[in-house]
């Protein structure tokens, strides 16, 4: 016997295999150096004084995108937008708050049932963190609900207008 997911299991995996492709897609056209290959080693054997130094060199570290207060304070209102409507206190936001790409993968009706699901099998809510990321425009939440923990990850676009770009609602720890 095959055992189906619930409903609020199946939207939820929606969900995240939305949220994959849309980081996917966002993450396909980047050409930082972390991105690009490293050149090859050269063939020629180096001197005693170069292979030593060879022997002490680190890969460069990808560098951090300078912090942008407008992007956090952008990002803070999306999550809360999107928090508010989690909790039936608000309506989820408009297509025009969400990118192209977001939108061609998800549709504000699927991401409406998404929540009223979610929150049907979780319950009321409220923020109990958030972890800070030395990136401005992307973060993590808690979710401390009735019947469960429900972290949530949301990123907005890196320069105005900050629309959504990604979100994903992992699944709960359910409390006993």
């Amino acid at each position: 016997m095959i055992r189906q997911p619930s409903p609020a299991n199946r939207q939820m995996l929606l969900c995240a295999v939305l949220t994959a492709a849309t980081w996917t897609v966002a993450y396909a056209a980047d050409d930082t150096p972390a991105a690009t290959p490293s050149p090859a080693p050269e063939a020629a054997a180096p001197s005693a004084g170069a292979s030593a130094a060879a022997d002490t060199r680190q890969p460069a570290a990808p560098a951090l995108p300078a912090p942008n207060p407008a992007a956090e304070k952008a990002l803070a209102q999306r999550f809360q937008s999107m928090y508010a409507a989690f909790e039936g206190k608000a309506a989820v936001p408009d297509a025009k708050n969400f990118t192209e790409d977001f939108n061609k993968e998800v549709n504000t009706d699927q991401i409406k049932q998404v929540l009223q699901q979610l929150h049907q099998s979780v319950g009321a809510c409220r923020i109990a963190g958030q972890v800070r990321s030395p990136i401005s425009y992307a973060g993590s939440y808690l979710l401390q609900c009735d019947k469960a923990f429900v972290p949530m990850e949301i990123a907005v676009e890196e320069k105005a207008p900050y629309r959504i770009h990604s979100m994903l609602i992992r699944p709960g720890y359910w409390k006993k």
